[in-house]
């Protein structure tokens, strides 16, 4: 793309000296004519700077936001390798442990128990816990990602869900 824009700003150049060069015994005609296209060569190279300018920008910004979400995948990455740990820490309490990205920077941890717990879950009263167990998480994820949040979802072996909370930076904030 810079040689393109390159080879044009040098071809627009060009042409713009050899014209001023030129001799002086043409028509009125002919020199509006060349007027007219050095206007338009000249037009044309400032429009192409401006959109390669755009373009470049756009560029930047979507190579930010993919370096960004590559990240983001390496750290759900990293956190899925420690499952098979948390499966021996936790027994035969779950059946799964699944650990995805969500929407936006979002990760989600979905734990499915292996028995029916049998009763229901107060997902209120488990909040705070979570919260604090989860504050370091969220606290050192969020120089890189300021909007991570934390999504946790205990399923019944069925699959059907007992609780689903979002642990959010404001939750881990009020804690202190």
């Amino acid at each position: 793309m810079k040689k393109k824009l390159l080879m044009l700003v040098f071809a627009t150049t060009l042409l713009v000296g050899l014209s001023a060069c030129s001799s002086k015994e043409t028509t009125e005609s002919s020199q509006s004519s060349s007027s007219s296209e050095k206007s338009e060569v000249v037009k044309k190279s400032s429009e192409s700077a401006k959109s390669f300018e755009e373009k470049k920008k756009t560029a930047s910004s979507s190579a930010e936001k993919s370096g960004k979400a590559n990240q983001f995948d390496l750290m759900i990455e990293a956190a899925q390798s420690q499952i098979p740990q948390l499966k021996k820490q936790f027994g035969d309490t779950y059946s799964d442990m699944t650990i995805t990205r969500g929407e936006e920077d979002t990760i989600v941890y979905t734990y499915t128990y292996a028995q029916d717990p049998g009763v229901a879950i107060d997902a209120a009263a488990l909040k705070p816990t979570l919260v604090k167990g989860l504050k370091p998480v969220i606290d050192s994820t969020k120089g890189i990602f300021p909007d991570v949040k934390i999504q946790i979802i205990y399923l019944k072996p069925d699959k059907t869900e007992l609780v689903n909370l979002m642990i959010t930076q404001e939750d881990t904030n009020a804690i202190g």
